[in-house]
């Protein structure tokens, strides 16, 4: 196994580069060279990573490279990206946050730190990801936000980890349930001998020393919790609140209702607490995808190593029964997989021999042999938790809304209960101090925004972990909403409609033999990169002398002109033969027709065709059932095959001969005269799809065969590639977003009814303690529904 100081990385700024069939050949050519691990050229971002396996051939490599460039295109800007180290990322685990708006709290105040460049504190999986500045002290930053978290909740379980080193296990926290259940249960036999000696005419005293022991058991914690707070300049929070409120009420006499409200209230924050973390053990249950080791395999011996200590080219060995741990191809065996984790797929798919297997997939029945492709952190399962882990950091419009709304609502609130305190004492005369206070305290009990602050974000984590389930990858709950208004969706064709897995089906000859055409076919297009180039290449079935080839070039759009010997080959479109004024024969035959000439003598045609694939014609018909307005069709292809599949697959439009460029055009003439909420989706799988994705509203990938470049600048990925798959995304969408209002509507709408009964005087505590704890356990239960 190599050192970390072995290899070297460079990144290469292509600044003008707008081909992306150029981009595909640059990508491919320097991954070929000796010395080149791997590489990857992002053609959203422009952007070249090269990964060398000896750091002392660096230079040497990157100068072929970037002569490699220059032969594939010409006048591009070229800059070497010198390495600066990048800010850290801590990942702190808080086992134990169970209120939702003490993590809003600490969040902004984390985000507010001159030494955090930015933090995302996910609820749900009590995850607190930082990203520290460069430079910065990281022990001191981090020993900063510890301290944050203790004051704004105390007793927290924090666990520090680097990013993306440590298990985010779902921590088991029963002891600390027991101790909250057995107060629960002390707290409730008090109440209830001190209530039975009341009704039997026990002298009151006694009965008032019961509760009040009662209400220290239950609610001491709450009022200690309050006045930690209230010291560090926290007031308005469910601690404060409560307490305020059942003192108050101890304070006017009402010691039999205090007690009882602190009771149902714990009792509610209890189960409150049992459903969260159920929700939560069933999000991580539907992620349980990470493999916890990997058998690599050393001359003769097997070695348990950590996945992420294993590296491209090393041989695992995968056991039945157990996960892959990273992607890779099948060198020996043969086994049946189980793909569901991954894909979504209940059917168990063949594996053999020179198959790609992913991490994450379950290896059911016999010994596989695996050469790794991909390390840890590229690989499948790293890049699907990722993707839903963090997904929570790209908030919807809705979670921003009631992020804001709970900063100001309780302080409202509050100033409302003192209000209708101070009020009524100064206008109506005779109005009693005690009666008031009391519905002041109404006031307060009702104002916590929990039941909002933790369903929402729940409710679209769900949604999120939901659609991962079913091999959907949503990169954020700003796209699970946008889904939902999603009115128009644009479809690539090859790769996307069509399975990309070109066949030639026609090979027609003029003055020269069939087997000599596809010759001069295949000699033409050996140096390309392109699934037609690759079915012509297929279908000749024979080595081409390459060392012949004096001069290639690619034209854009046209086709290729190649100089072998004495023989100067064009192989392209209609277009190469018209701008070489070649006379040609149209072929009305469905398919891609490449035309050759040779010499600037036309000698034939090669049709090659491309099926659709099974769900396509499944998939538009289930969009329009669920209320899409418009079908799109976009591609390259030529007139005659983009109509016959528009036709076969009932498309409202399709725009055919189109270049990567003029797709983007199209999209921004779809775009005229629509309104804010009428949104645009597209989706492709090609890197010539990256600038389209990257524009529309909510870009999807096709991910199993997908480009890296289409996958990174997808909002949605879907595993399978089954373009049916977008109107499942669509539905849970739809069913998440429905789920969160019902939530907002019902929360906001019992508060406010129970203010102004409290107001009114018809309310006592009993409702406000079902409008404060009753609503959140309701809105969370209703939030757990995604899940199902």
């Amino acid at each position: 196994m190599k050192s970390e100081n072995d290899g070297a990385k460079v990144e290469l700024i292509l600044n003008g580069l707008n081909c992306a069939h150029c981009a595909e050949v640059i990508n491919d050519k320097i991954g070929k060279l000796e010395g080149i691990d791997s590489c990857n050229l992002n053609f959203v971002n422009k952007k070249l990573t090269i990964n060398i396996i000896d750091k002392k051939k660096e230079n040497d490599l990157v100068e072929k490279s970037i002569n490699i460039i220059n032969n594939t295109e010409p006048g591009l800007d070229i800059e070497i990206v010198k390495k600066v180290k990048k800010g850290v990322k801590k990942e702190l685990i808080l086992n134990g946050l169970n209120c939702a708006h003490c993590a809003e709290v600490i969040n902004q105040k984390v985000n507010d730190l001159n030494g955090v460049e930015s933090a995302d504190l996910n609820f749900i999986n009590k995850k607190l990801s930082i990203v520290l500045k460069k430079g910065e002290d990281d022990k001191e930053v981090i020993s900063t936000i510890i301290d944050i978290i203790n004051n704004t909740e105390p007793g927290l379980d924090i666990n520090v980890a680097e990013g993306g080193k440590k298990d985010n296990k779902y921590k088991d926290e029963k002891d600390s349930s027991k101790k909250d259940l057995i107060k629960l249960i002390i707290g409730f036999v008090i109440y209830a001998i001190a209530i039975y000696q009341s009704s039997n005419g026990i002298e009151s005293t006694m009965m008032n020393i019961l509760l009040i022991i009662s209400y220290i058991v239950v609610g001491g914690s709450v009022v200690l919790k309050a006045i930690k707070n209230i010291s560090k300049g926290r007031i308005f929070d469910e601690n404060f609140l409560m307490a305020i409120a059942t003192i108050g009420a101890l304070g006017i006499g009402e010691i039999s209702e205090a007690v009882a409200v602190m009771l149902f209230y714990q009792l509610g924050e209890y189960l409150q607490g049992i459903a969260v973390g159920k929700s939560r053990k069933s999000i991580a249950s539907l992620m349980n995808i990470r493999p916890d080791n990997a058998h690599l395999k050393v001359n003769n011996e097997i070695k348990v190593v950590s996945p992420e200590n294993v590296e491209i080219g090393d041989i695992i060995v995968i056991k039945p029964g157990e996960k892959v741990p990273l992607d890779g191809v099948i060198i020996e065996g043969s086994s049946m997989v189980d793909t569901s984790a991954i894909t979504g797929e209940s059917v168990l798919r063949d594996a053999s021999k020179g198959d790609e297997i992913l991490s994450g997939f379950i290896n059911k029945n016999a010994l596989l042999t695996v050469k790794v492709t991909k390390e840890y952190e590229e690989s499948t399962v790293s890049k699907i938790l990722d993707l839903v882990e963090n997904a929570s950091s790209k908030k919807s419009k809705t979670e921003n809304f009631i992020s804001k709304f709970s900063r100001y609502y309780t302080p409202v609130v509050v100033s409302l209960a003192t209000a209708i305190v101070i009020i009524p004492l100064l206008i109506i005369p005779g109005a009693k101090f005690s009666e008031w206070l009391y519905r002041g305290l109404i006031f307060l009990v009702v104002s916590c925004p929990c039941a909002l602050v933790l369903s929402i974000p729940l409710s679209f984590f769900s949604g999120i972990g939901h659609a991962s389930k079913n091999g959907i990858l949503i990169k954020g709950s700003n796209y699970l909403e946008a889904l939902k208004d999603i009115d128009t969706v644009v479809f690539d064709k090859t790769g996307t409609l069509t399975k990309g897995v070109f066949n030639v089906t026609n090979v027609n000859s003029i003055g020269i033999s069939k087997d000599e055409l596809i010759h001069y076919a295949a000699i033409a297009e050996v140096n390309s990169n392109h699934p037609i180039a690759k079915s012509i290449l297929k279908y000749y079935g024979k080595d081409v002398d390459i060392e012949n080839i004096k001069k290639y070039e690619e034209i854009a759009a046209h086709g290729i002109r190649v100089q072998y010997d004495t023989d100067m080959i064009l192989a392209g479109n209609e277009k190469l033969m018209k701008i070489n004024n070649i006379l040609y024969s149209e072929s009305k035959e469905v398919g891609t027709v490449v035309h050759i000439a040779v010499n600037s003598i036309y000698r034939g045609y090669i049709v090659i065709s491309d099926e659709v694939k099974d769900d396509s014609k499944d998939a538009i018909a289930n969009l329009k059932n669920i209320g899409i307005k418009e079908v799109i069709m976009l591609t390259g292809d030529n007139k005659n095959v983009a109509n016959k599949v528009a036709l076969d697959l009932r498309l409202d439009k399709v725009y055919s001969d189109l270049l990567p460029n003029e797709k983007v055009e199209k999209v921004e003439e779809i775009y005229k005269n629509r309104n804010e909420k009428e949104k645009v989706a597209f989706v492709g799988d090609g890197i010539n799809d990256a600038p389209v994705l990257a524009r529309v509203d909510v870009g999807i990938a096709m991910g199993g065969l997908g480009s890296d470049a289409a996958i990174e600048a997808a909002d949605v990925v879907l595993m399978t590639d089954e373009p049916n798959k977008i109107y499942k995304a669509i539905e849970i969408s739809k069913k998440t977003n429905k789920i969160v209002w019902q939530n907002i509507i019902f929360a906001l709408s019992i508060k406010v009814i129970v203010m102004i009964m409290g107001a009114g005087g018809i309310a006592t505590m009993w409702e406000a303690i079902f409008a404060d704890v009753g609503v959140a356990l309701i809105a969370v239960l209703n939030a757990m529904r995604i899940l199902r």
